[in-house]
Protein backbone atom coordinates (compact mmCIF):
# COMPACT_ATOMS: atom_id res chain seq x y z
CA UNK A 1 0.00 0.00 0.00
CA UNK A 2 1.28 3.45 -0.87
CA UNK A 3 1.48 5.75 2.09
CA UNK A 4 1.83 9.46 2.51
CA UNK A 5 4.62 10.42 4.90
CA UNK A 6 4.54 13.62 6.91
CA UNK A 7 7.01 16.45 6.90
CA UNK A 8 7.85 18.47 9.97
CA UNK A 9 6.10 21.83 10.42
CA UNK A 10 7.67 24.76 8.68
CA UNK A 11 8.26 26.59 11.92
CA UNK A 12 10.44 23.78 13.18
CA UNK A 13 12.62 23.60 10.09
CA UNK A 14 13.27 27.11 8.91
CA UNK A 15 12.04 30.64 8.79
CA UNK A 16 9.76 31.47 5.91
CA UNK A 17 12.25 33.99 4.53
CA UNK A 18 15.34 31.80 4.42
CA UNK A 19 17.19 32.17 1.11
CA UNK A 20 18.51 29.04 -0.55
CA UNK A 21 21.59 29.11 -2.74
CA UNK A 22 22.11 25.67 -4.27
CA UNK A 23 25.65 24.88 -5.36
CA UNK A 24 24.90 23.34 -8.74
CA UNK A 25 26.81 23.68 -11.98
CA UNK A 26 23.68 25.19 -13.45
CA UNK A 27 23.01 27.39 -10.42
CA UNK A 28 19.30 26.56 -10.29
CA UNK A 29 18.66 30.19 -10.87
CA UNK A 30 17.86 33.28 -8.96
CA UNK A 31 17.63 32.35 -5.31
CA UNK A 32 14.14 32.92 -4.00
CA UNK A 33 12.66 32.92 -0.58
CA UNK A 34 10.90 29.81 0.52
CA UNK A 35 7.32 30.08 -0.74
CA UNK A 36 4.47 30.47 1.66
CA UNK A 37 2.10 27.57 2.07
CA UNK A 38 -1.56 27.11 1.28
CA UNK A 39 -4.03 24.40 2.12
CA UNK A 40 -4.88 22.11 -0.77
CA UNK A 41 -6.42 18.70 -1.21
CA UNK A 42 -3.80 16.20 -2.21
CA UNK A 43 -5.28 13.66 -4.63
CA UNK A 44 -4.81 9.94 -4.26
CA UNK A 45 -1.76 8.36 -5.82
CA UNK A 46 -4.03 6.65 -8.36
CA UNK A 47 -5.60 9.95 -9.40
CA UNK A 48 -2.25 11.70 -9.76
CA UNK A 49 -0.78 8.80 -11.71
CA UNK A 50 -3.78 8.78 -14.05
CA UNK A 51 -3.14 12.47 -14.76
CA UNK A 52 0.60 12.22 -15.44
CA UNK A 53 1.47 8.68 -16.49
CA UNK A 54 2.00 8.27 -20.22
CA UNK A 55 0.11 5.53 -22.02
CA UNK A 56 2.27 2.39 -22.10
CA UNK A 57 2.12 2.47 -25.90
CA UNK A 58 3.85 5.85 -25.94
CA UNK A 59 7.50 5.45 -26.97
CA UNK A 60 8.66 7.76 -24.16
CA UNK A 61 6.78 6.05 -21.33
CA UNK A 62 9.69 3.72 -20.56
CA UNK A 63 11.74 6.68 -19.34
CA UNK A 64 9.30 8.28 -16.92
CA UNK A 65 9.77 7.97 -13.17
CA UNK A 66 6.65 7.79 -11.05
CA UNK A 67 8.50 7.78 -7.71
CA UNK A 68 7.34 11.14 -6.42
CA UNK A 69 3.67 10.54 -7.19
CA UNK A 70 3.68 7.20 -5.40
CA UNK A 71 4.42 9.18 -2.24
CA UNK A 72 0.76 10.17 -2.15
CA UNK A 73 -1.77 8.29 -0.05
CA UNK A 74 -4.59 6.03 -1.22
CA UNK A 75 -7.15 8.51 0.11
CA UNK A 76 -7.28 12.28 -0.47
CA UNK A 77 -5.62 14.39 2.24
CA UNK A 78 -5.93 18.07 3.12
CA UNK A 79 -2.42 19.43 3.65
CA UNK A 80 -0.41 22.64 3.73
CA UNK A 81 1.79 22.68 0.63
CA UNK A 82 4.10 25.29 -0.91
CA UNK A 83 2.19 28.04 -2.70
CA UNK A 84 3.97 27.97 -6.05
CA UNK A 85 2.13 31.04 -7.29
CA UNK A 86 4.74 33.07 -5.41
CA UNK A 87 7.72 31.60 -7.28
CA UNK A 88 9.01 33.84 -10.05
CA UNK A 89 10.68 30.94 -11.86
CA UNK A 90 7.34 29.14 -12.09
CA UNK A 91 5.68 32.18 -13.65
CA UNK A 92 8.56 32.58 -16.11
CA UNK A 93 8.41 28.91 -17.06
CA UNK A 94 4.69 29.22 -17.78
CA UNK A 95 5.26 32.37 -19.84
CA UNK A 96 8.02 30.75 -21.90
CA UNK A 97 5.94 27.63 -22.55
CA UNK A 98 2.88 29.69 -23.51
CA UNK A 99 4.92 31.68 -26.01
CA UNK A 100 6.46 28.55 -27.49
CA UNK A 101 3.03 27.02 -27.97
CA UNK A 102 1.90 30.18 -29.77
CA UNK A 103 4.93 30.17 -32.09
CA UNK A 104 4.78 26.45 -32.87
CA UNK A 105 7.30 23.85 -31.78
CA UNK A 106 10.17 22.73 -34.01
CA UNK A 107 9.87 19.26 -35.49
CA UNK A 108 12.32 16.48 -34.64
CA UNK A 109 13.32 17.89 -31.28
CA UNK A 110 13.78 16.40 -27.81
CA UNK A 111 13.31 18.92 -24.98
CA UNK A 112 15.27 18.53 -21.74
CA UNK A 113 13.95 21.06 -19.23
CA UNK A 114 16.43 21.37 -16.36
CA UNK A 115 14.77 23.87 -14.02
CA UNK A 116 13.79 23.91 -10.40
CA UNK A 117 11.37 20.97 -10.18
CA UNK A 118 8.18 22.99 -9.79
CA UNK A 119 9.15 25.19 -12.74
CA UNK A 120 9.86 22.18 -14.96
CA UNK A 121 6.41 20.81 -14.12
CA UNK A 122 4.84 24.21 -14.90
CA UNK A 123 6.67 24.35 -18.23
CA UNK A 124 5.60 20.85 -19.25
CA UNK A 125 1.98 21.18 -18.15
CA UNK A 126 1.54 24.59 -19.81
CA UNK A 127 3.13 23.48 -23.07
CA UNK A 128 1.01 20.34 -23.07
CA UNK A 129 -2.24 22.28 -22.82
CA UNK A 130 -1.44 25.16 -25.13
CA UNK A 131 0.55 23.56 -27.94
CA UNK A 132 -1.16 22.29 -31.06
CA UNK A 133 1.41 19.49 -31.09
CA UNK A 134 0.90 16.51 -28.81
CA UNK A 135 3.34 16.73 -25.89
CA UNK A 136 4.68 13.79 -23.88
CA UNK A 137 5.89 15.23 -20.53
CA UNK A 138 8.37 12.75 -19.06
CA UNK A 139 8.89 13.00 -15.30
CA UNK A 140 12.42 12.20 -14.07
CA UNK A 141 11.84 13.06 -10.40
CA UNK A 142 13.37 10.27 -8.36
CA UNK A 143 13.16 11.29 -4.71
CA UNK A 144 10.69 11.70 -1.86
CA UNK A 145 9.85 14.49 0.55
CA UNK A 146 11.06 13.78 4.06
CA UNK A 147 11.45 15.32 7.45
CA UNK A 148 14.49 17.58 7.51
CA UNK A 149 15.21 17.06 3.83
CA UNK A 150 18.06 18.41 1.70
CA UNK A 151 16.03 18.98 -1.48
CA UNK A 152 12.54 20.57 -1.27
CA UNK A 153 10.80 17.73 -3.08
CA UNK A 154 7.42 18.85 -1.79
CA UNK A 155 7.60 21.86 -4.13
CA UNK A 156 7.79 19.55 -7.12
CA UNK A 157 5.04 17.38 -5.66
CA UNK A 158 2.83 20.45 -5.14
CA UNK A 159 3.30 21.33 -8.80
CA UNK A 160 2.43 17.82 -9.95
CA UNK A 161 -0.85 17.78 -8.03
CA UNK A 162 -1.95 21.33 -8.98
CA UNK A 163 -0.75 21.47 -12.61
CA UNK A 164 -1.74 18.62 -14.88
CA UNK A 165 -0.93 17.99 -18.53
CA UNK A 166 -3.35 17.29 -21.34
CA UNK A 167 -4.07 13.58 -21.41
CA UNK A 168 -2.71 11.49 -24.24
CA UNK A 169 -4.47 8.49 -25.70
CA UNK A 170 -2.98 5.15 -26.65
CA UNK A 171 -3.14 6.23 -30.30
CA UNK A 172 -0.99 9.33 -29.68
CA UNK A 173 2.32 7.90 -30.88
CA UNK A 174 3.75 10.96 -32.64
CA UNK A 175 4.43 13.10 -29.58
CA UNK A 176 7.12 15.62 -28.75
CA UNK A 177 9.11 14.35 -25.73
CA UNK A 178 9.65 16.94 -23.01
CA UNK A 179 11.81 15.56 -20.20
CA UNK A 180 11.19 17.35 -16.90
CA UNK A 181 14.20 17.55 -14.56
CA UNK A 182 14.72 19.03 -11.11
CA UNK A 183 17.81 21.24 -11.05
CA UNK A 184 17.88 20.83 -7.27
CA UNK A 185 18.85 17.15 -7.58
CA UNK A 186 22.57 17.92 -7.24
CA UNK A 187 22.24 20.78 -4.77
CA UNK A 188 24.87 21.59 -2.13
CA UNK A 189 27.48 19.43 -3.79
CA UNK A 190 30.42 21.12 -2.11
CA UNK A 191 29.25 20.86 1.48
CA UNK A 192 28.56 18.14 4.00
CA UNK A 193 24.83 17.73 4.61
CA UNK A 194 23.57 18.01 8.15
CA UNK A 195 24.05 14.51 9.66
CA UNK A 196 20.43 14.59 10.78
CA UNK A 197 19.11 15.54 7.32
CA UNK A 198 17.59 13.09 4.91
CA UNK A 199 19.74 13.28 1.79
CA UNK A 200 17.06 13.04 -0.87
CA UNK A 201 19.27 14.24 -3.71
CA UNK A 202 19.84 11.98 -6.69
CA UNK A 203 21.62 11.73 -10.01
CA UNK A 204 20.28 10.83 -13.43
CA UNK A 205 21.99 8.17 -15.54
CA UNK A 206 22.35 7.78 -19.32
CA UNK A 207 19.85 4.93 -19.13
CA UNK A 208 17.25 7.45 -17.94
CA UNK A 209 17.24 9.02 -21.41
CA UNK A 210 16.80 7.66 -24.93
CA UNK A 211 20.09 7.03 -26.66
CA UNK A 212 20.98 8.55 -30.01
CA UNK A 213 19.73 5.51 -31.92
CA UNK A 214 16.32 5.75 -30.24
CA UNK A 215 16.13 9.46 -31.10
CA UNK A 216 17.03 8.82 -34.72
CA UNK A 217 14.41 6.09 -34.93
CA UNK A 218 11.83 8.59 -33.69
CA UNK A 219 12.90 11.18 -36.26
CA UNK A 220 14.65 13.37 -33.70
CA UNK A 221 17.91 15.05 -34.69
CA UNK A 222 18.09 17.94 -32.21
CA UNK A 223 18.01 18.44 -28.46
CA UNK A 224 16.86 21.64 -26.76
CA UNK A 225 18.40 21.90 -23.29
CA UNK A 226 16.50 24.49 -21.23
CA UNK A 227 17.84 26.20 -18.10
CA UNK A 228 16.58 29.10 -16.05
CA UNK A 229 19.33 31.56 -16.93
CA UNK A 230 22.32 31.36 -19.27
CA UNK A 231 24.05 34.00 -17.17
CA UNK A 232 24.44 31.46 -14.38
CA UNK A 233 24.59 28.24 -16.42
CA UNK A 234 27.63 27.75 -18.60
CA UNK A 235 27.39 24.01 -19.23
CA UNK A 236 25.12 21.00 -19.00
CA UNK A 237 24.63 19.55 -15.52
CA UNK A 238 27.27 17.05 -14.43
CA UNK A 239 24.99 14.03 -14.55
CA UNK A 240 23.92 15.04 -18.07
CA UNK A 241 27.49 15.21 -19.36
CA UNK A 242 27.84 11.64 -20.58
CA UNK A 243 24.52 11.51 -22.39
CA UNK A 244 25.12 14.94 -23.95
CA UNK A 245 28.50 13.75 -25.23
CA UNK A 246 26.88 10.65 -26.67
CA UNK A 247 24.31 12.74 -28.50
CA UNK A 248 26.98 15.03 -29.85
CA UNK A 249 29.20 12.17 -31.04
CA UNK A 250 26.20 10.69 -32.85
CA UNK A 251 25.54 13.94 -34.68
CA UNK A 252 22.53 15.00 -32.62
CA UNK A 253 22.62 18.78 -32.41
CA UNK A 254 22.33 20.39 -28.98
CA UNK A 255 20.97 23.86 -28.29
CA UNK A 256 21.39 25.51 -24.90
CA UNK A 257 18.78 28.12 -24.05
CA UNK A 258 17.12 29.83 -21.09
CA UNK A 259 13.57 30.85 -20.24
CA UNK A 260 13.88 34.52 -21.10
CA UNK A 261 15.25 33.72 -24.56
CA UNK A 262 12.47 31.23 -25.24
CA UNK A 263 9.91 33.83 -24.20
CA UNK A 264 11.23 36.13 -26.93
CA UNK A 265 11.33 33.67 -29.82
CA UNK A 266 9.97 35.34 -32.94
CA UNK A 267 10.26 38.84 -31.53
CA UNK A 268 13.97 39.36 -32.01
CA UNK A 269 15.24 36.97 -29.34
CA UNK A 270 15.57 33.97 -31.65
CA UNK A 271 16.98 35.46 -34.81
CA UNK A 272 13.66 36.14 -36.55
CA UNK A 273 10.99 38.80 -36.37
CA UNK A 274 7.47 37.77 -35.39
CA UNK A 275 5.83 39.28 -38.48
CA UNK A 276 7.90 36.99 -40.74
CA UNK A 277 8.16 33.97 -38.49
CA UNK A 278 8.31 30.79 -40.60
CA UNK A 279 8.48 28.02 -38.00
CA UNK A 280 10.94 25.52 -39.45
CA UNK A 281 13.26 27.98 -41.18
CA UNK A 282 13.22 30.28 -38.19
CA UNK A 283 13.78 27.43 -35.74
CA UNK A 284 16.81 26.44 -37.79
CA UNK A 285 18.16 29.92 -37.16
CA UNK A 286 17.45 29.61 -33.45
CA UNK A 287 19.26 26.30 -33.21
CA UNK A 288 22.22 27.85 -34.99
CA UNK A 289 22.24 30.81 -32.59
CA UNK A 290 21.90 28.60 -29.50
CA UNK A 291 24.14 25.77 -30.67
CA UNK A 292 26.21 24.30 -27.86
CA UNK A 293 29.37 22.20 -28.04
CA UNK A 294 29.85 19.78 -25.16
CA UNK A 295 33.45 19.83 -23.98
CA UNK A 296 34.96 16.74 -22.38
CA UNK A 297 35.54 17.60 -18.73
CA UNK A 298 35.75 16.17 -15.26
CA UNK A 299 32.48 16.21 -13.40
CA UNK A 300 31.29 15.89 -9.86
CA UNK A 301 30.75 12.19 -10.47
CA UNK A 302 34.52 11.77 -10.94
CA UNK A 303 35.24 13.20 -7.48
CA UNK A 304 35.62 10.57 -4.72
CA UNK A 305 35.03 13.27 -2.09
CA UNK A 306 31.56 13.80 -3.51
CA UNK A 307 30.59 10.22 -2.71
CA UNK A 308 32.08 10.51 0.76
CA UNK A 309 30.04 13.65 1.44
CA UNK A 310 26.97 11.89 0.10
CA UNK A 311 27.60 8.87 2.33
CA UNK A 312 28.53 6.59 -0.53
CA UNK A 313 26.03 8.06 -2.96
CA UNK A 314 23.11 10.46 -2.71
CA UNK A 315 20.94 9.33 0.11
CA UNK A 316 23.12 6.41 1.11
CA UNK A 317 21.88 4.66 4.20
CA UNK A 318 19.54 7.54 5.02
CA UNK A 319 17.68 7.79 1.73
CA UNK A 320 13.90 7.85 1.84
CA UNK A 321 11.81 5.83 1.87
CA UNK A 322 13.66 2.55 2.40
CA UNK A 323 17.02 3.60 3.82
CA UNK A 324 16.63 1.50 6.94
CA UNK A 325 18.35 4.00 9.22
CA UNK A 326 15.14 5.88 9.92
CA UNK A 327 11.60 4.77 10.51
CA UNK A 328 8.73 6.56 8.81
CA UNK A 329 5.20 6.70 10.11
CA UNK A 330 2.10 7.00 7.95
CA UNK A 331 1.17 10.63 7.52
CA UNK A 332 -1.65 12.40 9.25
CA UNK A 333 -3.23 15.62 8.07
CA UNK A 334 -1.71 18.88 9.17
CA UNK A 335 -3.26 20.62 12.13
CA UNK A 336 -6.90 21.31 11.45
CA UNK A 337 -6.93 19.15 8.32
CA UNK A 338 -8.95 16.05 7.72
CA UNK A 339 -8.68 12.96 5.60
CA UNK A 340 -11.20 12.87 2.79
CA UNK A 341 -12.98 9.74 1.73
CA UNK A 342 -12.61 7.89 5.03
CA UNK A 343 -9.67 6.70 7.06
CA UNK A 344 -8.37 7.61 10.46
CA UNK A 345 -6.81 10.99 11.16
CA UNK A 346 -5.58 10.27 14.65
CA UNK A 347 -2.09 10.83 16.02
CA UNK A 348 0.86 12.77 14.72
CA UNK A 349 -0.71 15.90 13.37
CA UNK A 350 2.48 16.81 11.51
CA UNK A 351 2.16 19.23 8.62
CA UNK A 352 3.56 19.48 5.15
CA UNK A 353 5.97 22.37 4.91
CA UNK A 354 7.74 24.54 2.40
CA UNK A 355 10.95 23.65 4.17
CA UNK A 356 14.31 24.75 2.86
CA UNK A 357 17.17 22.31 2.36
CA UNK A 358 19.25 21.93 5.50
CA UNK A 359 23.00 21.71 5.17
CA UNK A 360 25.90 22.53 7.40
CA UNK A 361 28.33 25.13 6.20
CA UNK A 362 27.86 27.43 3.23
CA UNK A 363 27.18 26.38 -0.31
CA UNK A 364 29.96 26.59 -2.83
CA UNK A 365 29.95 27.34 -6.50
Amino acid sequence: MNRLYALAPLALLSTACEVRTPATALDVGHSEVSPTTREIVLPTDAEALAAWQLPPQNPWSRYEKLTLLTYLADTPVVANMPDLRGLDVVRRAQAAASHLALMGLPAGTLWIVDLRGAASVAFGATLSHMSSAKIAPVMTFNNWPAEHEVVPAEQTLAALVTMRPRLLSASDQATTPVFLLDAWRLAYREVEPDPEAIDNRYILLPSDFPDAAALRAAGISRVMYVVESRSSASTEEDDMHEIALDYQHAGIGIAFVDLDTLAQVGSGGGGAQEDRWAPEASWDGCFSDWSFTVQVRSTLLDDPAFYARARGGFGGARAAPNGGARSYAPAHPSAGGTHLGGGSSGGGGRAYSGASPHVSGSSGG
